[in-house]
């Protein structure tokens, strides 16, 4: 059978894809949505190259994909990340502006899965000690595009992104806002001021924080 230059073209790209998301730590049915290979092509895909010395980073990951939100937000870096990340995939094109009911299987696709990466790939270049995983960034698009769990929006302070969670009752500030007033909370009472606003715990709920300093 004759294979057209653009069928040739189609499946290096998904070729490429699938090397690009090995090494990144992605799993076997992580990688088979996004490309379109079966589970065993990734497989054999996987085996090969971890044969070569200079490609022991393509090993798949074993276990099932992340599920929930609320180990992504465990934390203020967590928070912070999670923010910033999703920020940069709206600006790239990887999460739209529109509510996809199921993108778990409608938005899987190879140009899409290079958007992915570029985000995770340039993430990865601001942030080196970042802690989010690649298959915690796919939850993460799947859940904001969905729209049921959370969204984005922005802090009513300073306007940096943060992530809304659906399930809680968030205050629409960043974490380095939401310290910012504890701050000042403190120093009233320390004046001996009433103090405008009750005093948040020590682990708020916003989902931003400083990632640049």
């Amino acid at each position: 059978m004759r294979v057209t230059d653009e069928e040739y073209s189609r499946d290096q790209h998904s070729f490429d894809l699938a090397l690009r998301m090995l090494r990144h730590g992605a799993r076997l049915n992580t990688v088979c949505a996004w490309t379109g290979f079966t589970e065993e092509r990734v497989r054999n895909l996987s085996r090969t190259h971890r044969r070569n010395p200079s490609r022991r980073d393509s090993e798949m990951r074993r276990g099932p994909s992340p599920k929930k939100l609320a180990p992504l937000v465990a934390t203020g870096s967590l928070r912070s990340e999670v923010g910033a990340l999703a920020g940069l995939c709206r600006i790239l094109g990887v999460i739209g502006e529109a509510r996809v009911q199921n993108a778990r299987k409608r938005l899987p696709g190879v140009t899409l899965g290079e958007r992915l990466c570029a985000a995770y790939e340039l993430f990865q270049e601001f942030v080196p000690n970042a802690r989010l995983t690649f298959e915690q960034l796919t939850f993460l698009v799947f859940a904001v595009t969905e729209g049921d769990l959370c969204s984005i929006a922005f802090c009513t302070n300073c306007r940096a992104v943060i992530l809304i969670d659906h399930l809680s009752l968030p205050r629409r500030l960043c974490t380095h806002c939401e310290a910012a007033q504890r701050d000042q909370a403190r120093a009233r009472a320390a004046d001996g001021e009433p103090a405008s606003t009750p005093e948040e715990p020590s682990e708020p709920t916003g989902f931003q924080r400083r990632l640049f300093e």
